[in-house]
């Protein structure tokens, strides 16, 4: 029988701006000490996986994150933009507070039309997920029955477990992903999509 095509997902370590619960998705800030630590956890928890190929975000809190984990792993780290987290556009940087203020209108249309409304500068969820949904398709055909392991970001995670679930984002908000936590996807020889775990860490 033909082994599965399996994708671990580590959501990276927290950063200062996660802490401060602004809009981000392309700022770059590095790990804190607390999200180095969560990743030294997440690396005890893949050690024993035979991992053939590592991905990863290009962002730094994604590559911080991947170095960390490659510490047993020695593979080659493969960067992917298409792994990045949603483009936040004008409202990067921004607390909620802040975003309600200074850009109302823009706001109101974002939460009204989440799936579909692209954010100045930026992208709306709906492309973002097809962005990273594009690459798994690549990786996934290329790499049958193989082990990928995936440093990214929640929302990547959110939009990809949505889109092989339901077709669309409409299980997009049923998720929550701790900072270095692990989640398993997993496709058989037919291609059927089954999550064998969520959020460990």
């Amino acid at each position: 029988m033909s082994k599965n095509t399996e994708f671990l997902f580590v959501r990276h370590g927290i950063t200062e701006l996660n802490v401060k619960k602004v809009y981000f998705g392309q700022l770059n800030p590095p790990l804190i000490a607390e999200g180095i630590q969560q990743i030294h956890n997440a690396k005890k928890n893949v050690a024993d996986e035979s991992i053939s190929l590592f991905y990863s975000s290009d962002l730094k809190r994604c590559t911080e994150s991947a170095e960390i984990i490659n510490e047993h792993l020695n593979l080659n780290i493969i960067e992917k933009p298409g792994f990045r987290e949603l483009n936040f556009g004008i409202f990067e940087g921004l607390s909620h507070q802040e975003l309600m203020g200074r850009y109302p209108e823009e706001a109101e249309l974002f939460f009204k039309n989440w799936e579909n409304y692209q954010i100045p500068d930026g992208e709306s969820i709906h492309d973002f997920m097809m962005r990273a949904v594009n690459e798994i398709e690549d990786i996934k055909k290329s790499h049958k029955g193989e082990k990928i392991l995936i440093t990214t970001h929640s929302g990547v995670i959110q939009a990809v477990l949505s889109f092989y679930f339901t077709g669309n984002l409409e299980a997009y908000w049923k998720f929550r992903f701790n900072h270095g936590s692990i989640t398993k996807l997993c496709f058989d020889h037919s291609d059927f999509a089954f999550l064998e775990y969520v959020n460990r860490v």
